[in-house]
Parts: structure tokens; sequence; C-alpha cells
């Protein structure tokens, strides 16, 4: 059993941050759709535990996977709060990988980090976010998951069956195979020709009819402020867009949250990220995100 200990402070919480650092970040990021919070969060949770004796211990990844959730959920809380206020729709942070750089390979269930994944989370109230991401996600049993709430193992089989008929998780995950990624990246790169070019007419093929276009400027950069609907009205921002940011921004093809997307830039500052859902079946994008919130991006590097 390992334990954290006043004897033995520093050597101990290295210890449990090394081994629990990646799963303790991949619940807050699930949870909170932010990586610079979920990362806070992570710190803050072991500067907490720093120098605390915790010798009844008998499962620490349970123990510690309890005390993210609860921050999480009263984070959460505020958060819905500080909603109100937020200018034009909320989209949560993406992670951008570029090359080989992959940030969350340490990260359970890649298939759930996708950003349509993080949509969908976001539409569950706090409780049932956390039940299903600790069930589905982690493969907690519903007795680990009742203890971390005080509630009973039927309670949370309740809880995460009433969440499994709101959400359709197959698409949330979208796992792509070889073939269909390459055709996402080739699709993706198009795109990105469509928009620095000013080429837009060449994208109505590759849009569903009733696409939806959702930006996030959160009341710091320009954007639409509401969900655009339908392809020609979608088409007809893309070319405000393609006009207003191009020439002066140059557009990349890089992995958001582990699939094919677009990062825009200017002078080497990250400006941008757009990323897709897709209709599977005709291989058309039905959900355009663009997320220009430049506190959304800070991470990001070039």
């Amino acid at each position: 059993m390992q334990s954290f200990t006043k004897d033995q402070p520093t050597t101990s919480i290295e210890d449990l941050y090394t081994t629990y650092k990646p799963h303790l970040f991949a619940i807050a990021y699930r949870m909170l759709g932010s990586r610079s919070d979920a990362e806070d969060m992570v710190q803050d949770l072991f500067i907490s535990i720093h120098g605390h004796s915790n010798e009844n211990i008998h499962n620490t990844k349970s123990y510690l996977s309890k005390m993210m959730v609860n921050r999480c959920l009263n984070e959460l809380k505020s958060a819905r709060k500080k909603r109100i206020s937020y200018v034009g729709n909320w989209l949560p942070e993406p992670t951008v990988q570029l090359g080989e750089d992959r940030p969350l390979e340490s990260a359970e269930r890649h298939d759930t980090i996708s950003y349509a994944f993080l949509i969908l989370m976001d539409k569950l109230t706090p409780l049932e976010r956390a039940v299903f991401i600790l069930r589905e996600v982690f493969a907690y049993e519903h007795s680990e998951i009742g203890e971390m709430f005080n509630k009973t193992e039927v309670n949370c089989r309740k809880i995460f069956s009433r969440v499994k008929k709101k959400v359709d998780v197959s698409s949330a995950k979208q796992v792509s195979p070889s073939t269909r990624l390459v055709e996402e990246k080739e699709l993706v790169t198009r795109f990105i020709s469509a928009i620095s070019h000013g080429n837009i007419q060449s994208l109505v093929d590759m849009l569903t009819e009733d696409v939806v276009l959702i930006a996030d400027g959160g009341g710091k950069v320009s954007a639409a402020i509401h969900p655009i609907y339908r392809k020609e009205r979608v088409l007809k921002l893309l070319s405000a867009l393609s006009q207003s940011r191009f020439p002066v921004s140059k557009a990349q093809l890089v992995e958001v949250n582990d699939q094919p997307g677009v990062m825009l830039s200017q002078d080497g500052v990250p400006t941008g990220v757009i990323c897709f859902e897709w209709d599977t079946h005709t291989m058309t994008m039905q959900r355009i995100y663009i997320i220009v919130n430049p506190d959304k991006l800070e991470h990001l590097a070039i």
C-alpha cells in the first residue's frame, strides 16, 4: 500500500505525482473540457496532500481519483455560473499534437478524448459526467464509484444507464480506421487549401446539408455569437473568414484531440483551432468547431 506521510513527504509525493498525474489529468480534462484548468487541478491536489499522513488508505488510485472528481464537481458548479456571462458559444479547450508530440499518450482510452466526446460531456450534469467518465472511460466498478459519491451501487448503475441513453458514445469516440484517417486528412488538407486561397466553393461537396458551425471567441476575438446552421450560411461565413484572416494567417494540418484538424497562426503565434465531426457514411463534415478565444490557445506552441 502506498501512503504519503510526514516522515517522507517529498519522496512520497514525488512518487505519487509521477505515478498518478496522467490518470488524474485525464479525468480532469474530460470533466472540465479545459487543459489549463485540468493542469491546475492536478497541481492543487498534490499541494493539498503534501505533508499529510494517510496511512489508512487501501486504494491510492481510487482515493486520489475521488479527490480529483470532487474538485472538478466544485469547479463545474462555479463554471456554470460563469457561463451565464460568457460571450457567445463556449467550447472545450482543444489539445493539439504536432508531429510526434503526443501530450496525452499516457491518458486512458484515447477514443474518448475526441472533441466530439468533450462536447457531449458538456451536455450532462456534473454528477452524470463524473459517473459516466469513471465507468465508460476508466472502467471503475459501480461499487467503487458509489463509494466515491456516497451512493449505492444500484444508484450509480441507474445514473450510468440514464446517461448511456442520452448520448451516442459510438459517435463521440470517432475511432478512425487507418483508411478513414487517411481520407479525413485528405479532406482537411482540401479544407485548408480552400480557406487559404479563397476557393470556398470547392467545399460544397464536403459539407452535409445540415452542417453546423460553432465558433468560440469568448468576447475577446470576433466570432459568430450563435451557431450557424445549413450549408449555404456556413459557406458564407467560411468565405468571410477566408477573406478576413488570409493571407496574413497560416493554416496547417495538425491533430486536434487525436483527429485531423487545423491550427491557424500569425507570425508564429497560434490564433485559432478548427476541428470537425464527420458523417462517417458520406465522409462529409457535419459539425465545424472554431476556437479563437486566446485564453484557450495559450498552451499551444508551434
